[in-house]
């Protein structure tokens, strides 16, 4: 009996000590994450599969209720944190308000196509179902075109890298950079002509850190330097497209593939004059990549200039490890003619 005794509370502490010490690793976490893009290691941890950090506290919560609930508390925190700041839940408080801006309404998608051969009935279908005013596609091969695409009614734009669709006539386009990976990223400005005014529309890849983080992955901390330049690219390319969307007057939209999550102090500091669209309207974890090491938001829609975000959510599978990123926006300052 004594030895039952004492296997018990042995057992009791060790729930304990792992309750606080799962807590304080996800408050680790959550900070290291927050550090992203100014700290290699933080940058590392933003782009793994970010559930692997709650299975430790899903593991312990039922320990805890059988042996030590006295630790209990630590172990929902640490959960709460899991699913919460650190894998990026969005809880939609904007659309909880009650009543809705007047102003023009437009629906946009944006996706990165990943240049697969993507079976087109797949796209077809998602722009029969949420019928966009504007679709920003990235990495866009022409062989997976779809259906709706060919009707009348649209007013197309592509370049190497790049494909605009816009229901309202297009005017001055700009091609801002030509490679992903240049200091300029891929990227275009668009100036749309809706009935309520000018609305200019920048579509955007900037440079994957997928080489970088392989590099990390195989060689360790030997691989941070390659990390380090990357995040220095994105930061050189988001400051460019920042500065020169600051010079537009008037609604802005910032559509695509950042390559950058929403924690980053790059798309933080970066992007702070814009309204993100998921943070504000999304519900749940908005997840834009899948893919076997990885789950996180890197596709992005950006709102300035006076508009708001009713409402935006990811959509299906469309053949690409990207998934599309759908938003409705009102622009309340325009005023109808």
């Amino acid at each position: 009996m004594v030895a039952v005794s004492r296997s018990r509370r042995w057992l009791r502490r060790a729930i304990a000590v792992g309750a606080w010490l799962s807590l304080l690793m996800l408050v680790g976490v959550w900070a290291s994450i927050r550090l992203s893009d100014r700290w290699w290691p933080g940058t590392f941890l933003s782009f793994l599969a970010r559930w692997i950090w709650a299975v430790p506290p899903l593991l312990l919560i039922p320990l805890c209720l059988a042996f030590r609930q006295r630790s209990l508390v630590a172990a929902i925190l640490a959960l709460g944190l899991a699913v919460g700041p650190v894998m990026g839940l969005c809880i939609g408080w904007r659309r909880a308000l009650p009543g809705a801006p007047a102003g023009l309404e437009m629906r946009v998608l944006t996706c990165n196509m990943h240049y697969v051969k993507a079976d087109p009935r797949r796209l077809n279908d998602l722009l029969d179902d949420v019928r966009p005013d504007v679709i920003a596609l990235q990495e866009w091969r022409d062989s997976a075109s779809a259906d709706e695409l060919a009707k009348g009614g649209w007013h197309l734009h592509r370049v190497p890298g790049l494909f605009l669709a816009s229901r309202y006539p297009l005017g001055l386009v700009e091609r801002l950079g030509l490679d992903s990976t240049g200091p300029q990223g891929s990227a275009a400005r668009y100036e749309l002509d809706t009935p309520a005014g000018v609305i200019t529309v920048y579509n955007l890849h900037l440079e994957s850190p997928r080489d970088a983080l392989s590099h990390v992955a195989s060689r360790g901390w030997r691989g941070r330097h390659e990390l380090r330049a990357n995040s220095e690219r994105r930061r050189e390319q988001s400051e460019f497209l920042s500065r020169h969307a600051a010079q537009r007057s008037g609604p802005v939209l910032v559509l695509g593939d950042f390559n950058t999550t929403p924690e980053s102090v790059l798309f933080r500091r970066t992007w702070a004059g814009y309204e993100d669209a998921f943070e504000e309207s999304g519900l749940g974890w908005g997840h834009t990549f899948v893919s076997r090491p990885s789950l996180v938001r890197i596709d992005h829609v950006l709102v300035g200039g006076g508009g708001r975000t009713r409402r935006c959510w990811v959509g299906p599978d469309v053949g690409s490890p990207h998934r599309p990123v759908i938003a409705d926006i009102v622009w309340p300052t325009l005023e109808l003619q």
